[in-house]
C-alpha cells in the first residue's frame, strides 16, 4: 500500500472516529466516552501539525475545519477536566473517610452543563463526512507528495517541536510553559505514532517514547492537580457556606490540595528537564 493512501486512511479514520463518538456522546456522554473523543481529536490535530511540514498551501476549507476541531476540542476539554475531577474526589473522599457533599454537587451540576452544550445543534454540524470535498481535496494533495518530502517534512516537525520544548524547560517554568510542554509532548508522541503508522522505518533521534511517557504522566499529573484547585477555588468563591465550620473545613481540603499541587509541579519540571536534556534514544514504537 503506497504511503500516501495509508496517511490520508489515518486522516479520514479520525474523522470517522470523531464523528461517532460525538454522536454517542450527544446521546450520553460518559466519561470513557469523551476521553475517546479528545485522543482521536489530539490525533487529528497533530496529523494537521505533521502536514505543515509537507503542505505548500492551506486551503480555506481545511482551516475552517481545523477551527471546527480546535472549538469542539475546548468545549470536550472542559468536560473531561471535570469528569477526571468528580472521580479524583469520590478516590480522595474513600482515602480520606471525608466527604465534600457540597462540592460533589457542585461539580455534578457543572458536569451536567457541559453535556448540553454537545446536544447543541452547531456542534451536531461540526465535522465534515469522509465524503465531503474537502477531504478528498486533502487526499488529493496528499497523493501527490512524494516519501522524502514527507520523510523530511516530519523531522523537521518533530525537530522544531523537541527545540520548543527545550526552550521552555531551559528556565523555570511558569503554569503557562508547562501547559505548552504538556501539549508539544502529545503533539510529538502522536505525530511519531503517524508516521511509524506509514513509514515502520522511520526513526527519530531526538527524544525516545519512554521520555515522552514519562513527561506526559508527570505534567498530566500537574494538570489535574492544577485543574483541582481551580475548580475548588472557584466553587469556593461562589458558594455561602452555612457555618464557618463548612468554611474552614474546605479550606483546609484548600490548603492540601495546594500543598499537592507544588509537589507535583516540582516533579513534573525535574522530569521534564531530565527527560528532554537527557541522552536520546531513537524512537521506536513497542
Amino acid at each position: 500500500m503506497p504511503a500516501h493512501e495509508s496517511l490520508h486512511e489515518y486522516y479520514l479514520h479520525q474523522h470517522r472516529n470523531i464523528a461517532n463518538y460525538l454522536e454517542l456522546c450527544m446521546i450520553h456522554a460518559e466519561t470513557e466516552l469523551v476521553h475517546e473523543l479528545r485522543r482521536c481529536m489530539k490525533k487529528l490535530r497533530a496529523f494537521y501539525k505533521l502536514a505543515e511540514g509537507f503542505s505548500v498551501a492551506e486551503k480555506d476549507e481545511s482551516i475552517q475545519i481545523k477551527k471546527q476541531v480546535n472549538r469542539l476540542f475546548r468545549i470536550s476539554g472542559q468536560l473531561r477536566d471535570t469528569q477526571v475531577q468528580i472521580h479524583l474526589l469520590v478516590t480522595l473522599q474513600q482515602q480520606t473517610g471525608t466527604d465534600y457533599p457540597e462540592f460533589s454537587k457542585w461539580m455534578l451540576k457543572r458536569e451536567k452543563k457541559r453535556i448540553m452544550r454537545f446536544g447543541r445543534k452547531p456542534l451536531q454540524l461540526l465535522l465534515p463526512s469522509t465524503a465531503d470535498t474537502t477531504l478528498q481535496e486533502t487526499g488529493d494533495w496528499l497523493a501527490v507528495v512524494d516519501d522524502e518530502t514527507i520523510f523530511n517534512g516530519a523531522y523537521s516537525i518533530l525537530t522544531g517541536l523537541c527545540i520548543k520544548a527545550r526552550k521552555l524547560c531551559s528556565g523555570t517554568m511558569n503554569e503557562r510553559d508547562l501547559h505548552r510542554i504538556r501539549t508539544i509532548t502529545k503533539q510529538v508522541k502522536y505525530i511519531l505514532n503517524i508516521m511509524h503508522h506509514s513509514y515502520p522505518d522511520f526513526i527519530f533521534n531526538e527524544v525516545s517514547v519512554n521520555s515522552l511517557r514519562e513527561i506526559e504522566a508527570s505534567v498530566g499529573h500537574w494538570h489535574d492537580n492544577l485543574v483541582r484547585v481551580e475548580l475548588l477555588e472557584k466553587f469556593m468563591g461562589k458558594s455561602k457556606f452555612a457555618d464557618d465550620l463548612l468554611l474552614i473545613k474546605y479550606q483546609k481540603l484548600l490548603d492540601v490540595c495546594k500543598a499537592e499541587l507544588d509537589i507535583a509541579y516540582t516533579e513534573a519540571y525535574r522530569v521534564v528537564r531530565f527527560e528532554l536534556f537527557s541522552e536520546q534514544q531513537p524512537f521506536k514504537l513497542t
